[in-house]
């Protein structure tokens, strides 16, 4: 099952050491100002709109110089999210140990941390100090870039200090409770500095060196197995893909050579225009979310269709619908719209199966429409168009909620006993309804339609889209002072925890680029004879059986790196399959055992059981795979509206 601590679904000791409190008092105010910052990047992006459109002028390297405070301020949020646990971790084993066991596997955890953050830190500390003997600056202002890097060299060492204290305070309480606990904390406090010493070069790594295979094949494959032994005992997943690609890379060619490439891979890809999206679409689904807007787009969606019999279930598919259009977020899609809806449908006397089976399924389309942090992900690190993605999503986003409605439409013509007919809204009710949502409407519209016209770049649009969406909780008095750093708070650690993976995600990315498993994965399956569409078919079993238990951010960034390339290789279209993985990640939200929203539904109503959760959510599991074959049999659902684009 996978388990993020920002939903507060894992179970970590408690106390926390002095200097982690510490941390979360000046880290927390570091990070606050870092994102608020962003609001005035924002704004000035804006400015930079109305006065090429208007007076043909532009702020002179503004686009350069945003994208390197962008991405100080999301490496600025790392500490603070360290010390607070942002993590995404798949955790199947914590619910068969006692709380000893679990301290020594977190004790691990925090140790393997430590490496990785910081030997990431000294890295792009070094890769700062090469910058600046080269003399590189940006290339419109001339301005020294390597500051900029010292700053984030800085932000990232001072993660790895949070997992110190962290690993200390645990070996500490271990030892304390028993001398069985004392001798394992020692043994892997010792092998793990001798890892890390052997690869710096300080003491002997012929001992290591009997355990590569010749073939850097078999070296991958080892390399990912190890990886996943990792992941499953709870070592968290960006962590766990770091360490993998490092210790990878480092075997074919060195260890010079792989601590070179993970400060140069990282410095190089944190910068990109691309990646610079991410954090302002996802200060935009923030705002959405204090100004009120997923209650009043489900009012609006019940005034038009709750007078149909299961028409709060269709109102609550539209309002998911109309809600992830503004947040890019299938668990704040899910649970912002659940907590309503839920409750509306009970006191109708819906089935528990049909009310929780439907905002389970429309959570997921959170991240189908966009815009959608995991298209981001993928864009970035298939070096696609943001806004071809973007603009490709929604008629399979449209044809999603048509075909989860159907689903509802079925299931009602079988057992119309499970939902009642709702009051038809007069004019006046459907009126007042499109008045409290006719703002947010009007900024997707801006948006996306910006992209789609030409008239603003992805990174523009971010901006405009965090900037509306802090406009009009302003408006509705929705943004107090304490809401405004509530909200901003809430944003640090979600960029902490994205962007742990994401740093993780470049160095594995990297090892499988120069140890040719993704051609060797081709011509694997090409010994097969199945053809591409047999293989396709394969790809997509595989994402249906690993999204029963990760997260969706993690499958995708462990394996885009193998299955993209072999994709490509068969003629296929990148932004089509970008839209197909979107979708098999949807599938696996839903399905049993370890569907992620199913576990998520059972939290909002604790009288709903996961019997009922898994029951209601099979007939929308069927309609995902039917989008699948629709999406195979038809690709132009895709990649129409993105060829029409200018």
């Amino acid at each position: 099952m996978a388990s993020d601590h920002l939903e507060g679904s894992h179970a970590r000791p408690s106390e926390k050491p002095l200097i982690e409190s510490l941390f979360l008092a000046a880290g927390r105010r570091v990070a606050l100002l870092a994102v608020a910052s962003l609001l005035l990047i924002a704004v000035l992006t804006i400015a930079n709109i109305v006065m090429r459109n208007t007076m043909s002028i532009s702020l002179y390297g503004l686009n350069e110089i945003s994208t390197l405070l962008v991405a100080l301020a999301a490496a600025a949020c790392l500490p603070y999210g360290l010390a607070v646990s942002a993590s995404l971790e798949v955790d199947l084993v914590s619910h068969l140990l006692n709380d000893q066991g679990k301290r020594l596997f977190y004790f691990g955890a925090a140790v393997l941390g430590v490496i990785f953050f910081g030997v990431l830190g000294f890295e792009v500390w070094m890769t700062a100090d090469r910058m600046a003997a080269g003399h590189q600056t940006t290339l419109m202002t001339a301005l020294p870039v390597a500051p900029f890097f010292r700053i984030m060299a800085g932000a990232i060492g001072l993660g790895a200090i949070v997992m110190l204290s962290r690993a200390v305070s645990l070996a500490l309480r271990a030892v304390r409770a028993s001398s069985s606990s004392a001798v394992i904390v020692a043994g892997i406090a010792i092998f793990t500095a001798h890892m890390l010493l052997a690869l710096f070069g300080v003491v002997d790594s012929s001992l290591y060196t009997y355990l590569k295979p010749d073939s850097p094949v078999a070296l991958a494959l080892l390399v990912v197995f190890a990886m996943w032994v990792l992941i499953m005992f709870m070592v968290p997943v960006g962590v766990a893909m770091g360490l993998a690609g490092l210790v990878g890379a480092s075997a074919l060619f060195g260890s010079s050579a792989g601590l070179g490439a993970i400060g140069s891979e990282t410095t190089s890809f944190i910068v990109q225009d691309s990646l610079s999206v991410l954090p302002l679409f996802l200060l935009m689904g923030a705002f959405a979310s204090v100004a009120g807007i997923g209650a009043d787009l489900y009012r609006l969606s019940n005034a038009l269709v709750g007078h149909i019999r299961g028409g709060l279930a269709f109102a609550s598919i539209l309002a998911c619908a109309g809600f992830g259009t503004v947040t890019g977020s299938s668990i704040v899609t899910q649970m912002t719209i659940g907590r309503i809806a839920l409750r509306e449908m009970q006191d109708r006397n819906y089935s528990r199966e049909l009310a929780s089976g439907t905002i389970a399924a429309g959570g997921t389309l959170g991240q189908l429409f966009p815009p959608s942090s995991a298209l981001i992900l993928y864009a970035v690190m298939t070096e696609q168009s943001i806004g071809r993605l973007f603009i490709g999503a929604l008629i399979p986003a449209f044809l999603a909620a048509g075909l989860y409605m159907s689903a509802v439409a079925i299931w009602l013509w079988l057992r119309p006993q499970d939902a009642a007919v709702g009051q038809r809204a007069n004019f006046g009710e459907i009126a007042n309804a499109v008045k409290g949502s006719w703002s947010v409407l009007l900024l997707i519209g801006i948006v996306l339609g910006g992209i789609y016209f030409g008239l603003f770049t992805e990174l523009e649009a971010g901006a405009v889209g965090a900037v509306g969406a802090f406009v009009i909780a302003l408006a509705r008095g929705r943004l107090s002072v304490g809401n405004f750093w509530q909200t901003i708070g809430e944003s640090t650690i979600t960029l902490a925890m994205v962007y742990s993976l994401l740093f993780g995600a470049t160095m594995l990315t990297f090892f499988f680029g120069i140890s040719g498993v993704p051609q060797a994965f081709v011509d694997f399956l090409g010994n097969f004879e199945l053809g591409p569409i047999g293989i396709v078919l394969i790809l997509i079993a595989a994402y249906l059986v690993l999204g029963t238990f990760m997260d969706g951010f993690a499958m995708m960034l462990i394996t885009i790196p193998i299955f993209v390339p072999l994709v490509h290789s068969l003629g296929f279209d990148p932004i089509w399959w970008g839209i197909m993985t979107l979708i098999c990640m949807e599938a696996g939200q839903i399905s049993p055992p370890f569907g992620l929203n199913i576990f998520v539904i059972s939290s909002l109503d604790p009288n709903i059981s996961l019997r009922q959760v898994y029951r209601g959510c099979w007939p929308f599991f069927a309609s995902t795979i039917m989008k699948i074959a629709l999406l195979l049999l038809f690709p132009s659902l895709v990649t129409w509206l993105p060829s029409a684009m200018q």
